[in-house]
């Protein structure tokens, strides 16, 4: 299954707001997207060329934008593909970490660390499970807790005393291309993604 491009989501975020209000100008867009001024106005009138918005003009400053019907159903439908590619990221996401942690544990690795301690940490802490290895750090970007383990800044990572650092952040427009280092983390041997190749077998 193909990743949803990035103009996809951007779409699904101006259809999802035109939907609870006209109100929409292209400042507003590309704060909402957080992308350039330019690019939003040029997503609007694509929108609007494509049939997806009606584009209304009250005066010089004040441009109002309804959904269409045509706007409604790719509305729904980018939403269906956007539901449907999460589940299918969430499966492979949890085979890639069983097979990760089994080609970890093969090489006689077994103390390792985590970069980042959301969705995809947790789907690795299973996969850690699972083939016997010993979570010693998590790095994050704010101290809190992880299954038992105080979490530490992304720097600290620099002094890691694991055998190997599994990255857990993600680009969400793009989660199975990457990796995706946070700021702080240096490119180490120690480094692995759960989706590289040269890490694990495909099945």
């Amino acid at each position: 299954m193909p990743p949803i491009e990035k103009n996809q989501l951007l779409e699904l975020e101006i259809l999802k707001h035109v939907e609870t209000t006209p109100f929409l100008n292209n400042r507003l867009a590309a704060a909402k997207l957080g992308c350039s001024v330019k690019l939003s106005h040029e997503l609007l009138k694509k929108m609007v060329s494509k049939g997806l918005l009606h584009v209304t003009k009250l005066h010089s400053r004040r441009w109002d934008y309804f959904l269409t019907p045509k706007g409604l159903a790719e509305k729904a439908r980018i939403t269906r593909e956007f539901l449907s590619f999460s589940k299918y990221f969430y499966h492979e996401a949890r085979k890639a970490s069983s097979m990760l942690c089994r080609k970890l544990h093969e090489h006689g690795i077994r103390r390792v660390a985590l970069i980042g301690s959301g969705d995809l940490a947790e789907i690795v802490y299973l996969g850690v499970k699972e083939w016997g290895l010993e979570l010693i750090e998590v790095f994050d970007n704010r101290p809190h807790e992880f299954f038992g383990i105080q979490a530490k800044l992304f720097a600290a990572a620099e002094n890691s005393q694991a055998e190997a650092l599994i990255i857990c952040v993600y680009d969400e427009n793009f989660p199975m291309v990457g990796p995706k280092l946070p700021e702080g983390i240096n490119e180490s041997s120690k480094l692995y993604w759960l989706f590289d190749e040269k890490y694990y077998e495909q099945t």
